[in-house]
């Protein structure tokens, strides 16, 4: 039987929440819930029937539907979990493809392993940051009494663009000023004792058991995925993952990800050279969309991913060798 609200609706057109995404995989699908920034797992079929019935009257569904027990399952799950609503209209516009707020910042997300020579021109490098308009910073400093090198981070970004500031740091008692800093919003503290989550302000720290080795190897993980619509209009357009991210070694060598043997530049070279060449060579990956790579084309994160695999280039397209297979849904 239909619940109250769905008999009281029976004139009623089902329209389908436009900040909610349908995203169709080989194994399973994905419904991205951009307002609630949440992921659903739903079965294949569900995509194909809410193709079906979106902009069509209730009583008309119910009555196609009548004798299909799983129709009316998936009927009920998409009213409970408010992916549907019902209207006297039956026409709601989509999302657009391209947000027209897009970031004009060169470079928006920045990991750079902390070295002596690094922290030594720590002004040129804010510097250069800075002129990149880079929004998240990531710090990994390899040191158990790094305290002051953090302050001195943190007094030469003072005046920067960065909003979202983060560390990776050996196990150390952690000095509470950093916490009053409205930058920093998450520390990992590796080798540590115990395996604990704090949180002081807004700063969430995660005390983790492991050492560093494996921090920076690029790895899907479900707790890396960005659901927003400024991830999803990235995703549409260009390759997330890569997009504007990149990663410092410690001799300032900028490449994609730590695992890249290619140098593109270097963060302490003049700033003009930066954004003349080393922009020009690093954005080559930027436009190889996920919807061009196996296999993350048959993948539903694919508009969500945010592990840095660089594509190789195939007979067919573009490949990369993840640890998430799609076409069974499990990760490795």
């Amino acid at each position: 039987m239909e619940s109250i609200y769905l008999q009281s609706n029976k004139d009623r057109y089902i329209n389908f929440f436009s900040c909610c995404l349908l995203v169709k995989g080989f194994e399973r699908s994905a419904i991205y819930d951009i307002q609630r920034e949440n992921i659903e797992f739903i079965p294949n079929t569900l995509i194909d029937f809410v193709e079906d019935i979106k902009g069509r009257k209730v009583n008309d569904v119910l009555e196609e539907y009548k004798h299909n027990k799983i129709a009316k399952e998936y009927l009920k799950l998409l009213e409970e979990k408010e992916f549907i609503f019902y209207s006297t209209n039956n026409f709601f516009p989509d999302l657009p493809a391209l947000s027209i707020n897009e970031d004009t910042s060169i470079f928006i997300f920045t990991t750079v392993i902390l070295s002596q020579y690094i922290y030594d021109n720590i002004d040129s490098f804010a510097r250069n940051i800075q002129l990149l308009g880079v929004k998240r910073l990531h710090f990994h400093i390899d040191n158990k009494d790094c305290m002051e090198q953090v302050h001195k981070i943190l007094a030469s970004l003072e005046y920067s663009q960065v909003s979202n500031l983060s560390f990776s740091i050996p196990y150390q008692k952690i000095d509470k000023k950093i916490y009053q800093n409205d930058r920093v919003k998450s520390i990992v503290v590796f080798n540590s004792p115990k395996k604990r989550t704090q949180q002081n302000s807004e700063v969430i720290t995660d005390y983790i058991t492991i050492d560093d080795s494996n921090l920076f190897l690029t790895r899907f993980r479900l707790y890396d995925i960005a659901i927003s619509i400024g991830a999803y209009n990235i995703a549409n357009n260009y390759n997330l993952a890569l997009y504007k991210t990149i990663f410092i070694d410690e001799n300032g060598n900028i490449k994609h990800n730590f695992s890249d043997k290619n140098s593109y530049g270097n963060i302490l070279e003049d700033f003009e050279e930066i954004k003349t060449n080393t922009v020009k060579k690093i954005s080559e990956l930027w436009n190889i969309k996920k919807d061009d790579i196996a296999p993350c084309n048959a993948c539903e994160f694919r508009y969500c991913c945010t592990a840095t695999y660089l594509p190789e280039k195939s007979q067919t397209g573009y490949t990369i060798n993840c640890n998430y297979n799609p076409y069974t849904a499990e990760i490795n």
